[in-house]
């Protein structure tokens, strides 16, 4: 549950660090947010609420030290109602960076992403998710990192070195989603340095024509534990050293875009697999358009304003709608120690162009080994000029026999979040 301390130390910090940003010349920008989740169902395990909100502040700061020297500060906190381990806080950034005609240098707590495709990112290696904030693993932890890039004819070259490593949180007994068991107890690791071990990466990317292609190289801990026995019942989480391989590549044509990307992880802890993630887009740019040229949709009826939101979305002729198709798989098939090792995603991606900056997507999983299905729904729409109004929804069905999901039958749920951009 939030406390009386949680909160006054959340609001604190939230006030310190929009005053110091005040006091300096530089750019702040960033929103604070509430947000309600509600469950459709009780649950016969810990945590069976229903309903519960929680307020987050995410907030950059931005300083120009010098001609070619900045700052960058991003801290993050949330306050949650009902699972006390989601009441965190992280430092996303705090990374200073400095560059030339033909390089960069970070130094610092920084964010990288890497990755092409819709479903997962299987190449996106450098951060920590956090696993509180949402379950598609889109929000990372800050990593502490040293970054040299150098721009060339022949391509990109990015360097890191990642000497801290970060483990990965987990909700409570009394979160939701409830996966089934509780992860707790000191964390593993195959290292004897433990968190320590000095991780190193490398990538080369560069654009050919039609294709963004990019290699990289990964040496160190995994960022994705194995659950292992831990204390009575719970389970611990165990961090292996990993080597990985990787490619990632983006071909875009007219309105077909192509994605791919595919690793090789190599390890002593665990079977040498590969994985990747195959998938197309394709956009039809003003797909209400035709419609209305043709008078299915007849053009007086879209004449004038109208409060009326279905004659508002039919008339939309600016609307682009992108057909997302993607194929999951993990060399390691029904023995995988992740969710998709053989899935296919379907999902329809709406850009309404309009004035509210409207988007949303619509996604199917389905698992073809175990039969599952995921559905997901995410969708946004500015309110005003400074608010912006978010909904995620998220259905399991036919999971009895999928061993990921078994337990998340009952797990359906809604959020939605009002957050104030300033």
């Amino acid at each position: 549950m939030v406390t009386t301390r949680n909160v006054t130390r959340w609001l604190s910090t939230t006030m310190l660090l929009l005053s110091a940003a005040q006091l300096n010349a530089g750019d702040i920008r960033g929103n604070v947010a509430a947000e309600l989740t509600y469950f459709s169902s009780a649950s016969d395990l810990p945590g069976s609420w229903q309903a519960g909100t929680s307020f987050s502040a995410d907030i950059e700061l931005y300083q120009q030290i010098a001609d070619n020297v900045s700052l960058t500060i991003r801290p993050f906190l949330r306050a949650d109602q009902r699972d006390d381990a989601r009441t965190h806080n992280d430092l996303r950034e705090f990374i200073l960076t400095t560059n030339g005609d033909s390089w960069e240098f970070s130094g610092g707590l920084g964010q990288v992403f890497w990755g092409v495709t819709e479903s997962r990112n299987p190449v996106d290696i450098i951060n920590q998710i956090d696993n509180l904030e949402s379950v598609d693993g889109s929000d990372k932890l800050g990593q502490l990192m040293l970054n040299f890039k150098w721009f060339t004819d022949y391509g990109d070259f990015e360097w890191y070195a990642l000497p801290h490593f970060r483990e990965r949180a987990f909700a409570s007994a009394d979160g939701r989603p409830f996966p089934g068991f509780t992860i707790g107890g000191p964390a593993q690791f195959e290292s004897a340095r433990g968190a320590r071990h000095i991780d190193t990466a490398f990538r080369w990317s560069r654009s050919f024509d039609s294709w963004d292609l990019g290699l990289h190289y990964f040496n160190g801990t995994a960022r994705d534990p194995l659950l292992v026995p831990g204390a009575g019942e719970q389970l611990s989480a165990r961090y292996p050293q990993l080597t990985q391989f990787g490619i990632d590549a983006l071909g875009i044509f007219g309105d077909l875009t192509a994605k791919l990307e595919a690793v090789q992880k190599n390890g002593d802890e665990f079977t040498d697999h590969a994985e990747a993630v195959l998938g197309m887009e394709y956009t039809f740019v003003g797909f209400l358009s035709s419609l209305q040229e043709n008078e299915i949709i007849p053009a007086a009826w879209c004449d004038g304003e109208s409060a009326n939101p279905f004659k508002t979305l039919l008339c939309n002729d600016r609307m682009d709608v992108g057909l997302v198709v993607e194929y999951l798989w993990d060399e390691g098939g029904k023995q995988s120690t992740q969710l998709f090792q053989n899935d296919f995603l379907t999902g329809l991606r709406f850009a309404f162009n309009d004035e509210r900056s409207s988007d949303a997507l619509l996604g199917i999983v389905r698992d073809l080994d175990h039969g599952s299905t995921t559905l997901s729904l995410e969708a946004s729409t500015r309110l005003f000029d400074s608010f912006r109004l978010s909904t995620e929804w998220r259905l399991f069905s036919d999971t009895g026999d999928d061993p990921f999901l078994n337990t998340l039958a009952n797990e359906d749920f809604m959020r939605i979040d009002l957050a104030y951009f300033f």
